[in-house]
């Protein structure tokens, strides 16, 4: 059994608009753990980058990943301890949660030595997350179309080249996951399921073959994005943001997982797009930090000491 683990996370971004629930983009915001078996409690350890009012929340969800762990691997169930060095923003749709868990269950299978595959792994993160995408790109990087299909897992990932950029802009204002996704109506119209289904469809082919310059409408969709920045006063500037992100050079926008960070992807004018960002932001009287991102293309990867 080893002594300690550690390793390092990419945030993520989800939904890509027409992708709800099954798109996702990892991006080179990269949190590290370290993992160890301890002999008194679970306990989460703060290097850096996570406030003390988040602690507890974040406290509560690393033990309610490893009880889901020992409960599904039917090992015994240990103490440990976990060390976050936090480069995520939380509660902004940049995937923090995602990585915590999935730290949790890496971490234990690799301490424990027990061989669970690494698409359980990630299946079972997801079933904690309520959705495949944030953990699929977080753990195998690059763009990631995934879902859960007859209890297993598939996912489909692709490179994306350094030539993207990804600018985000997030508000101040925190967006929480589970009260984001209250909010959406039980029936969705015809025209609009198939709308955003023939963007999604359309988007991943994209990504697929690489062609980005095509793909500014397809982020397109009216399920999501429409009832979230209706609903949400962090996101009352979402359709502002977007138009102006395209007007700027932007190859397109949406909001990154519920928010509240919203994203620009773009091949030019990174800059302009940023500023033209801020601006419509700031029509709202909200303040906001800009991230300029790339692509991470390798997902999880151990760290060893030199």
């Amino acid at each position: 059994m080893k002594d300690t683990i550690k390793f390092k996370i990419p945030a993520s971004s989800a939904n890509l608009g027409s992708g709800f629930d099954t798109l996702c983009v990892a991006v080179n915001l990269l949190n590290y753990f370290e993992i160890e078996i301890s002999d008194s409690k679970t306990t989460l350890e703060v290097i850096e980058g996570l406030d003390n009012k988040l602690q507890p929340p974040c406290q509560e969800m690393v033990k309610a990943a490893a009880n889901y762990f020992f409960k599904r691997s039917g090992a015994a169930a240990k103490d440990f301890t976990l060390r976050i060095d936090n480069k995520t923003p939380i509660a902004r749709g940049l995937a923090s949660s995602a990585t915590i868990r999935l730290a949790v269950l890496v971490g234990l299978n690799q301490l424990l030595d027990l061989e669970i595959t690494e698409k359980d792994i990630v299946k079972w993160a997801a079933e904690l997350e309520g959705c495949t995408d944030n953990v699929a790109a977080c753990y195998y990087g690059g763009m990631a179309a995934s879902g859960i299909i007859k209890d297993k897992l598939l996912v489909y990932r692709f490179d994306v080249p350094d030539r993207i950029d990804f600018v985000a802009i997030s508000p101040s204002n925190e967006v929480e996951t589970d009260k984001a996704r209250d909010i959406f109506s039980h029936n969705i119209p015809r025209e609009d399921a198939i709308y955003t289904l023939n963007r999604g469809i359309l988007l991943a082919s994209a990504f697929a073959i690489g062609d980005y310059e095509s793909m500014g409408d397809l982020f397109d969709d009216r399920i999501h994005q429409p009832q979230r920045q209706a609903n949400i006063p962090a996101l009352k500037p979402l359709f502002d943001v977007i138009k102006a992100a395209r007007k700027a050079g932007a190859i397109g926008a949406y909001l990154s997982g519920s928010g509240s960070t919203m994203m620009a992807m773009t091949i030019k004018n990174k800059e302009d797009v940023a500023i033209a960002m801020k601006q419509a932001i700031a029509k709202y009287n909200m303040q906001a930090d800009i991230r300029f991102l790339k692509a991470d293309n390798r997902g999880l990867q151990y760290v060893f000491d030199e």
